[in-house]
């Protein structure tokens, strides 16, 4: 497709915008929608979740636990990887492989436990598969983020028993515009490794009555940084007293250590966006086509080469250098999305969802090429919503989906794969005084299918949850859900044999595995008004058949052994945030933010279970007076000294951030300044939750600063 990219320039949507803004008369130049209006809003449990039910519901209605994150904290907190990002919210955390790849993990649970969708479909790449596979979506572009917490499986399928981080952008719209031309265009500059980002969307009417339109949609952005600043050595202490030990003993000197700069941190990222909508009263339906590209390195010794003696040989040639390993991705993608309303029968509405993606990445060891992995997949969705029946409000629905995957080069640890899901669901909702009960219950069929041995492998699946919401007042409520949720072993669990870099292991999957089934409980105390808003929550999950690795004491190709097997395991945790509105007036408000949550979970025997979250702990307070806003917080990241055998504790650090945003409004046009601070004590920061945490920490000292322009 020659014109493509042309089309998906990083400049092209801004150019566009920018002409079509100055040509427009000021009559069709729309005020800020209520998006931008809503920028400087405390967060609260009023906030909107489509991602949890079939329908519309606040997060004080929803019995599972949710959060948001849009507007102003959006803003400020967005980061170059969805994982950094979303790693304050509460629960959260970071597969944290440098500055190009981060995967959200969610109490605990990472991998195909956690489902990742843009816009409701999922995001169809590879980062599931390896923790140094980035994920195929740019957080610049990104309206808001909401993250169900806990098992979700029931509208979006097994791997879903974590929880869901949808990634919501407004690519496809669903209400008629006010004016005929409107969009953001954003610059944002970045001290920790001399970021540059810019980019921006457009929106144009090019039909619009009072009630329909046709909307042509074009975004663009594109992203620069260099290798990441560090506040001290990249290998931790540990690592370097062992490194130093070694040395000693094989009498040479130890090795040069790198402080200050990760080298091989570099990243390049672009992409972008054109669709159709058309909006009526009953109608609404949306077809785009994206693109998105990115280019980074591994760091230092994250991805070393065992076994392959063609490497073996380059390497001594020094031709090339473990440390220069760069990943070059690229996906293509299509999406038709629509929902109908206003029936009078039994169905009252339909709402349906399709992505196509071709996603490709290109593992480069110096100018070779190392290992190519590929994943052509598709994914359909239907839900239709059905009139009161006995006093139930709900919906029925489908999903399917396909992915072909396969990995070619020294590194392909795992055969081509053929995973196809098919599943029906249900979720009902039923209100009585003060009680609301929430209900659902999934079937889902799934076929895996080795290319290279032909084995095959299907397993069927029956999920089910329930929950209880008790308003107690119209100030607090109580919440309880329970879930059983049956997840199928996926391609890589059953048929991994080979040397995966990404971990520094040597995989053996097993095809024997049963399904992996998780009972869960969670309580929850929300409090929606007051001076105290916020929510308390307390949980339970207990898997049978936790489908883990584990190390069998061999080597092979000089890598430790990790085979795929079956035991017990339990997560339990609690959460807790609160806001207390220390001076609320028509102009001022004074906020202060207290939050943490913690995270114990054992696998066989009682053992603990690798790379789990070090409790946190926040502090923070936000001012506003009028269009100023400012605020700092400091997080309290606690010592993980609960390890096992192959890991090291990660010592405790503060994370201190502060920020100032201020707001003006000429005419219809809406101006935001922002400046925002990480790490400000520059500390040394090592995330437990990363396979690199002993080679690179996070970014010191180090400062946003950025404009966004409304029209």
């Amino acid at each position: 497709m020659k014109i493509f990219p042309f089309l998906f320039s990083p400049s092209s949507g801004l150019r566009l915008g920018a002409l079509l803004a100055l040509g427009a008369p000021p009559s069709v130049i729309a005020s800020p929608s209520g998006a931008h209006a809503a920028d400087h809003e405390t967060v609260n449990l009023e906030h909107i979740v489509v991602t949890a039910l079939p329908f519309q519901r606040s997060q004080a209605e929803v019995a599972v636990a949710t959060a948001v994150l849009g507007g102003r904290q959006l803003t400020l907190r967005r980061q170059g990887t969805l994982g950094e990002t979303l790693s304050g919210e509460l629960g959260m955390s970071s597969t944290a492989f440098g500055p190009g790849a981060g995967r959200p993990i969610i109490r605990g649970l990472g991998g195909d436990r956690i489902r990742l969708l843009e816009n409701g479909v999922g995001t169809m790449d590879a980062s599931v598969v390896s923790p140094d596979h980035a994920v195929s979506v740019e957080p610049f572009l990104v309206d808001r983020v909401e993250m169900v917490r806990g098992p979700a499986s029931l509208l979006y399928g097994s791997s879903a028993v974590g929880g869901v981080v949808n990634v919501i952008s407004h690519r496809i719209e669903r209400e008629v515009p006010e004016s005929r031309v409107s969009g953001t265009t954003e610059l944002r500059l970045g001290s920790g490794a001399n970021e540059r980002e810019s980019g921006g969307w457009v929106d144009v009417a090019l039909v619009r009555t009072s009630d329909r339109a046709l909307i042509l949609h074009l975004d663009g952005f594109r992203r620069t940084a260099g290798d990441l600043e560090i506040p001290g050595f990249a290998e931790s202490a540990a690592l370097r007293a062992e490194e130093a030990e070694e040395a000693k003993e094989a009498g040479v000197a130890p090795p040069e250590e790198i402080a200050g700069v990760i080298p091989n941190t570099a990243v390049e990222a672009k992409g972008g966006a054109a669709g159709l909508s058309w909006v009526s009263p009953t109608l609404r339906v949306g077809l785009v086509r994206s693109g998105f590209e990115t280019f980074y390195g591994i760091p230092a010794g994250a991805h070393a080469h065992h076994g392959h003696e063609e490497h073996d040989e380059e390497h001594a040639e020094g031709e090339h250098d473990e440390e220069d390993v760069r990943i070059d991705l690229r996906q293509r993608r299509w999406d038709l999305q629509g929902d109908w309303s206003g029936g009078k029968g039994l169905i009252t509405g339909l709402r349906f969802k399709w992505g196509q993606a071709d996603y490709r990445h290109v593992e480069l060891e110096g100018d070779a090429v190392g290992t190519t992995f590929r994943n052509a997949g598709h994914e359909f969705r239907i839900e239709a919503l059905h009139a009161p029946l006995a006093g139930l409000e709900g919906a029925w629905g489908a999903q399917a989906s396909r992915q072909e995957f396969t990995a070619e080069g020294a590194e392909a640890f795992l055969p081509p794969a053929v995973t196809e899901q098919r599943a029906l669901f249900l979720f009902e909702e039923y209100k009585a005084g003060s009680v609301t009960a929430q209900a659902g219950i999934r079937f889902e069929n799934q076929r895996v299918r080795n290319e290279e041995t032909k084995a095959k492998r299907r397993d069927e699946a029956l999920s089910a949850s329930a929950g209880v919401i008790w308003t107690l007042s119209p100030e607090n409520s109580l919440a309880l859900s329970l879930s059983r949720t049956e997840r199928a072993p996926n391609a890589q669990e059953l048929f991994a044999d080979g040397a995966h870099a990404g971990t520094q292991t040597y995989e053996i999957g097993d095809p024997d595995l049963d399904a992996e089934i998780s009972n869960g409980i969670e309580l929850s105390l929300r409090r929606r008004e007051g001076f105290v808003t916020g929510v308390a929550s307390v949980y339970l999950n207990r898997f049978q058949g936790f489908i883990d690795e584990v190390a069998t004491g061999e080597e092979k190709d000089e890598l430790p052994v990790y085979r795929f097997t079956q035991a017990k395991a339990e997560f339990r945790g609690a959460e807790l945030e609160a806001i207390f509105h220390l001076h609320e007036g028509q102009t001022h408000r004074l906020d202060l933010r207290l939050a943490g949550d913690l995270i114990h979970a054992e696998g066989r025997g009682g053992a603990p279970l690798p790379r789990i979250p070090a409790a946190k702990a926040l502090a923070g307070l936000d001012w506003s007076a009028g269009a100023l806003a400012v605020g700092a917080s400091v997080q309290r990241v606690a010592r993980q000294g609960r390890v096992t055998e192959r890991e090291t504790p990660t010592p405790a650090y503060d994370w201190i951030e502060a920020y100032a945003m201020y707001r003006a409004d000429v005419g219809s046009t809406t101006l935001d300044l922002f400046v925002s601070g990480r790490n400000l004590a520059n500390e040394e920061a090592r995330v437990h939750t990363s396979f690199l945490k002993d080679v690179a920490p996070r970014v010191g000292r180090s400062w946003t600063a950025g404009v966004r322009l409304a029209f």
